[in-house]
């Protein structure tokens, strides 16, 4: 075939050469209906690259001059709802069949036979540690000094009511300029990029002291005293010790509740390219400090549309009162003239598989569940949406996240936490990313758009 300059020659579709260069086996054949020209663009992992597109061009359109069509052709993906933007080896998901695999590993076997060290070492790492790599990670991690007093200050001057993410993000601010070396454009030199060594030692610092500044907020809001963290305890262990969930006659956590959190951690370590996800790699393309990215993650996660609405959920589901209220409140969902918030995900259209252990966790909890008035009326109000044919033909399923949150709350911590706590459990893939990152070629994410203003207009004179 001879079309506009390209040459192709096929093979039962099996092979193709483009111009006497030999092509993938699959390729998407396209025409441009606007030039009559033959394209024969590679498809690689169910993809095709987006770079490929430009070679489709067109004549300059005088009528539109802003679609640039002799620059070639341009992906219109808003929201990225059908765009690749990375290659990750880290986490695996399939909405279809609600699967997740963590390096590989289904998470259905991996939960409650792993831990939160093992499981942030994989997904950091690439492979699962040994008992002496474990021991080892946990000790850098136990060695962590204690935050700097001006950090304290910095949480201390929020009010107690105040944002707790933004607790976090202030305390991540003051613990980057603590460490000006650690700035690439200060030092000015790219510290990160292939420099395995550096990016190790920052997220050893920066996970622990997350977790300290995490739990400084949480005893700033509750106006407790923060307990510093102890060199015996685990990192999960040290973040309950901190927030002051412990026995009255040990001193220390629940080894129930240390269990209960670890399964947890790990059901949750990581979600592929979340909003969040993509914020934090968004910035670290730009090559800044692993504190500046994960700053980014947590505000995206701040939004009513992300981790946000877990907090809009349990506002709702407040509102609803009592049990007995919940068929007026279905009604109303189901009339359109409300909104059950907490169900529903842009990814599984089967049921996420995290929900299934969450479940198991919260029936481990139902004494807690029991003394909570807002965890009777949420789990009612699922026990009653699942058996509802409105929800169940729509395939309106709870979201994972919210049943964790419902897990946070039977532990005893409030509603307004648990966005900052779900951020230090999701850190450990936060960081996965960040690594994965560090460890390509520079390419800051520069997206591009459609302009459709107006062109060339005149100043009124």
């Amino acid at each position: 075939m001879k079309n506009g300059g390209v040459v192709v020659t096929q093979t039962a579709f099996k092979e193709v050469s483009v111009n006497g260069s030999t092509q993938p086996a699959h390729v998407l054949h396209a025409i441009d209906s606007r030039t009559g020209q033959y394209y024969a663009i590679p498809i690689v992992h169910n993809a095709i690259n987006a770079n490929d597109l430009k070679k489709v061009k067109a004549p300059k359109d005088p009528n539109h001059l802003a679609d640039q069509n002799e620059h070639g052709l341009r992906v219109f993906d808003p929201g990225f709802s059908n765009t690749a933007v990375s290659e990750s080896k880290i986490t695996y998901i399939d909405g279809q069949e609600g699967t997740i695999q963590y390096r590989g590993y289904p998470l259905q076997d991996i939960i409650g036979k792993k831990k939160f060290i093992d499981v942030a070492h994989l997904l950091i790492w690439g492979k699962w540690p040994s008992t002496e790599e474990a021991q080892g990670f946990q000790e850098r991690l136990n060695r962590v000094p204690l935050l700097d007093y001006r950090v304290f200050h910095v949480i201390h001057s929020f009010p107690k009511d105040g944002a707790i993410v933004g607790m976090q993000i202030a305390g991540l601010s003051c613990l980057q300029s603590l460490d000006m070396s650690a700035v690439p454009a200060h030092t000015a030199k790219a510290l990160y990029i292939r420099n395995p060594k550096r990016v190790d030692e920052q997220i050893v610092r920066v996970l622990a002291s997350l977790s300290m500044i995490t739990a400084a907020s949480y005893c700033h809001h509750v106006s407790i005293a923060f307990k510093p963290p102890r060199a015996d305890l685990s990192l999960v262990e040290n973040f309950l010790f901190m927030c002051g969930f412990v026995e009255t006659d040990t001193g220390l956590p629940s080894s129930r509740h240390v269990n209960i959190l670890e399964r947890l951690w790990v059901l949750v370590a990581d979600h592929e390219m979340t909003c969040s996800t993509a914020a934090l790699l968004q910035t670290a393309s730009s090559l800044p400090d692993v504190i500046s990215c994960l700053i980014s993650a947590f505000a995206a996660g701040t939004g009513p549309l992300h981790g946000g609405a877990i907090e809009v959920a349990y506002k709702h589901i407040g509102e609803i009162g009592s049990v007995d209220n919940i068929p007026a409140r279905l009604a109303a969902v189901k009339s359109g003239k409300d909104r059950l918030y907490g169900y529903g995900h842009r990814v599984y259209r089967v049921t996420d598989p995290r929900f299934t252990f969450i479940s198991e966790i919260l029936g481990e909890l139902a004494e807690e569940i029991e003394k909570d008035p807002l965890l009777k009326v949420a789990l009612a109000l699922d026990k009653a949406a699942a058996e509802d044919e409105y929800f169940i033909s729509r395939k309106l399923r709870p979201n994972a996240d919210l049943f964790a949150a419902f897990v946070y709350k039977a532990l005893g911590f409030p509603p307004e936490f648990i966005l900052a706590i779900s951020a230090v459990s999701r850190s450990q893939g936060f960081l996965a990313h960040w690594k994965e990152a560090m460890e390509g070629s520079p390419r800051i994410w520069r997206p591009s758009q459609l302009y459709t203003g107006d062109l060339f207009k005149k100043m009124d004179e």
